[in-house]
Order: structure tokens, then sequence, then C-alpha cells
């Protein structure tokens, strides 16, 4: 069914997720996603584009994000970030509260927002293609869609990064027929975990530096 809007913004606000390190090859293979968690999830709609399941993750260079599609529609879909987590500053999605965003993909081209602005012409640069395009693994109507976006890309205002703050929030969207969105998602960048081996290493380390100090 399509979301409330106002519904979705009066009872669940964003939905904050600590992020999940991974790796994704932008191949339309989608094994990866297996056991990454489901941080928004809708279906059933007809007749347009319908969000279904949204999965994030990230590691140390790229954004990585899967979505589905009940009815195979997906075209368009739009990525938008709020990076300071404020829906006072940026655009207002459906002018819904939701989010207020900075930088948006619609499918892998990207362009950036502003208060009350949905595309202020100043864009972004860095990977990919030097204007912070999005990988994407299909432009066309398909099942699935995944995305990766490179965490070094900057705003070409005043050459900040788009992800300078760890935390930020996400929304997944159309504007196709009726519209739907996402649940707002408020994610935290993932850091790697040290390898058991690492861990150990690290271990006899410390041991070895307490009895010298003895």
């Amino acid at each position: 069914m399509k979301k409330s809007l106002s519904l979705i913004a009066a009872l669940f606000g964003s939905s904050a997720q600590a992020g999940t390190f991974l790796t994704a090859t932008i191949d339309g293979s989608f094994s990866e996603w297996v056991g990454v968690p489901v941080l928004s999830s809708d279906g059933g709609d007809s007749g347009s584009v319908d969000i279904g399941n949204v999965q994030i993750a990230n590691d140390d260079n790229f954004l990585y994000i899967s979505v589905t599609y009940p009815n195979t529609l997906s075209t368009p879909t739009f990525i938008s970030i709020d990076s300071d987590s404020n829906t006072a500053t940026g655009f207002d999605i459906f002018s819904a509260g939701l989010v207020g965003v900075e930088a948006s993909w619609q499918n892998d081209f990207p362009f950036t927002n502003g208060t009350g602005v949905f595309n202020n012409g100043l864009g972004m640069s860095g990977d990919f293609f030097g204007s912070g395009a999005a990988l994407i693994s299909s432009p066309g109507n398909v099942a699935q869609k995944e995305w990766a976006i490179s965490l070094d890309i900057t705003f070409n205002e005043d050459s900040s990064n788009v992800f300078d703050d760890p935390n930020f929030d996400i929304l997944i969207w159309t504007d196709a027929g009726g519209g739907d969105v996402s649940d707002p998602i408020s994610y935290t960048l993932a850091t790697a975990i040290p390898e058991p081996s690492s861990i150990a290493l690290l271990g006899l380390a410390s041991l070895g530096l307490m009895r010298r100090q003895r």
C-alpha cells in the first residue's frame, strides 16, 4: 500500500540503524545482501513504482544500497541524503517533514538540494565520473537494484564532504504515479571489525609491553 507520508512523520520519524560493514559488487547478483538487515519494508502497491525492502551497508570507501520492487517497476528511484539530520535545512521531500536533504541521486544522476530548492544546480565532485554519480546495477525496470556511492564526494558549493558526519538520514523515494517513499532511515557508517588473529596479536603486544614495564 502507498505510505501515508504524514503518518510516517508522526509515528516513526527516522529509524536509527547501526551500519553494516560490507563490500558489495554492483553486478546485479545481490548475493552479498543475504543476511544484511532490512531497514525499511513495504510492498503490494500496484500500477506504479513500489519501494519495497531497503538494505544499506558500507565499507571504508562506499555506501551501498539495495532496494527491491515488488511489481518490478523501479524507474525513477531517488536516493536522498540528509547530511546533517536536520529537517529544517535542505529540501523537504513531498513537504512531508521526513527529511531535509542536501544530496540526491535520480537513478544514478547526482544533484544537490537546498532549503526549499529541489535542485540548486551546484552539484558534487568526486567518484564516480568526477561528478559524484552513483554506480547502479541496472537503469531500467527490474525487481531489485543496488547502488554504490563514494564516501569521498564533496559539495561544489563549499568543498565540504557529503558524508562528513558518519550519522545521516536517508530516504528512498519515487515521484512516479502517486509517489512512494521508504521509511526515513538514520544510518551510522560502520567500521571494519578486526580479524580474530589481529585481536590476538594486539593482545600479545599489550602483554609484552606490560611485562617490560614491570
